[in-house]
């Protein structure tokens, strides 16, 4: 491939990325005000029923503040309740509730009919070949950039961006580098 036709790719790629962006927030907007970054945190909580919240900051490396702030938030939507331990009262477990799995389900169901939307176009096939490929060239950012699950390093990214690694969760990072 030419450097022409590279470019030409990174861009096609860019301009993707941003209309999926867009798309996503335009049908996630209904969503009772709940940011991408609370759905992924009721989504572990749901995994993880009765998690207990320290835990539950180390797991997506958040501060202990931001992830009680979080919560407080998601418990006067109703979505999550918060439980001291019987043993240890300093010790908080957090549950989905049943309005936490009912809006759980309705994003999971918005994700589903939005990527089903975004990749009806292509045949079975074409998404096998187009999956391969995003994957061979994440590979190769992930090994250009030494970027991984073990990458500690998150904090600004490129143009001031928040993180947005898997280990992250979230997608905001609260590293603090010295």
């Amino acid at each position: 491939m030419t450097d022409k036709n590279s470019s030409e790719l990174y861009d096609a790629m860019q301009k993707l990325n941003r209309y999926m962006h867009r798309s996503r927030h335009k049908a996630m907007k209904s969503k009772d005000g709940i940011h991408h970054g609370k759905m992924r945190l009721l989504a572990l909580i749901s995994e993880n029923d009765g998690i207990i919240q320290r835990d539950l900051a180390e797991m997506i490396d958040m501060r202990p503040s931001s992830m009680t702030e979080m919560l407080s938030s998601l418990e006067k939507n109703s979505l999550i309740k918060r439980e001291q331990d019987e043993k240890d009262r300093r010790i908080m477990h957090v549950y989905l509730t049943e309005a936490g799995k009912t809006s759980l389900e309705e994003v999971e169901n918005i994700n589903d009919n939005l990527s089903n939307s975004i990749f009806n176009c292509l045949t079975v096939e074409e998404k096998e070949k187009m999956l391969g490929i995003i994957n061979k060239v994440n590979k190769n950012l992930e090994s250009l950039n030494n970027i991984g699950e073990d990458d500690d390093n998150c904090g600004e990214g490129h143009h001031g961006h928040s993180c947005h690694h898997r280990k992250c969760g979230a997608g905001r990072c609260h590293h603090h580098h010295g």
